[in-house]
């Protein structure tokens, strides 16, 4: 792993992490971080917040995490410095948000057909300000007594191949890319890792144009670190890295325990400051 004091992956409670945009600032703070990224799941409602808490004590860098798929093959894409306040990436959002209440709610409805009693309105006790998904239903599975783990839950209830499970909204990378440039953010491919045949997955988001690659992950092993590494610095690409940060016990790597260099940081920056000065003027 890789941390000179810059986090670029960083979820609150607006997505599915458990601290707030207040905390989150105050722990990279104290953990002496210069630059971080709160980049939660299709929600940028934790972004305002984070600065305000933030008032010049350590730069936070406006992003989003934003959901596509290539059939159930889940690829992230994160928008850095994008347009956080954009009329046009907020109506996505809450088209996002309004789908994931909907296929939750049916979810629901399959398992009670078969006596599994799951409360919505607890479920969104749960969920709080995070967009509603399965991982709020496999609490409740948990709580209820149904399974012993979340982990149970996916296995016999919530995952791919059950008779409970509701496809995700389809959502083309490209499409993901393109609404992010619109936005006038800078879109990178998350945890590549983690995404069977990424190799292949990575030169086509290429063709489709994205400008960069996490590289520095928890879950990449040193391995595929480096092929990234190269894939990047061969393609042109920025490269970046963070913690993927959720807060225990939903992840176990801390606050700027992985990240990026500030040589990353700062191409990431120019490249940003290029695409400013080349908008069109008016």
């Amino acid at each position: 792993m890789t941390s000179n004091k810059i986090d670029l992956h960083i979820h609150s409670k607006f997505s599915d992490g458990l601290y707030t945009p207040e905390e989150i600032v105050e722990v990279s703070i104290e953990a002496g971080l210069k630059s971080i990224a709160i980049a939660d799941h299709d929600s940028v409602s934790g972004v305002d917040i984070a600065l305000a808490t933030a008032d010049g004590r350590i730069e936070v860098i406006p992003a989003v995490e934003m959901s596509s798929n290539i059939g159930n093959v889940d690829i992230h894409i994160i928008g850095y410095y994008i347009d956080h306040h954009s009329a046009v990436l907020s109506s996505y959002l809450e088209d996002f948000r309004q789908f994931r209440e909907r296929r939750v709610k049916e979810i629901i409805k399959r398992l009670s057909v078969d006596g599994i009693k799951i409360d919505f309105q607890r479920i969104k006790e749960i969920a709080s300000e995070s967009a509603l998904g399965r991982p709020h239903i496999a609490e409740i599975l948990v709580e209820n007594g149904y399974v012993a783990s979340m982990g149970e839950a996916f296995i016999k209830y919530l995952g791919y191949h059950s008779p409970y499970y509701v496809p995700k909204k389809e959502v083309k990378p490209k499409e993901v890319i393109k609404k992010i440039k619109e936005c006038k953010g800078i879109p990178v491919l998350a945890h590549p890792g983690t995404i069977n045949g990424s190799a292949n997955i990575i030169y086509s988001l290429i063709n489709e144009g994205i400008l960069g690659i996490e590289v520095w992950h928890p879950e990449h092993t040193r391995r595929q670190v480096d092929e990234f590494y190269e894939i990047g610095m061969k393609n042109g690409l920025i490269l970046t890295g963070g913690s993927d940060f959720h807060g225990y016990p939903r992840g176990y790597t801390g606050i700027g325990e992985c990240g990026c260099r500030i040589e990353d940081l700062q191409k990431l920056k120019e490249l940003k400051n290029l695409q400013t000065n080349t908008l069109p003027k008016g």
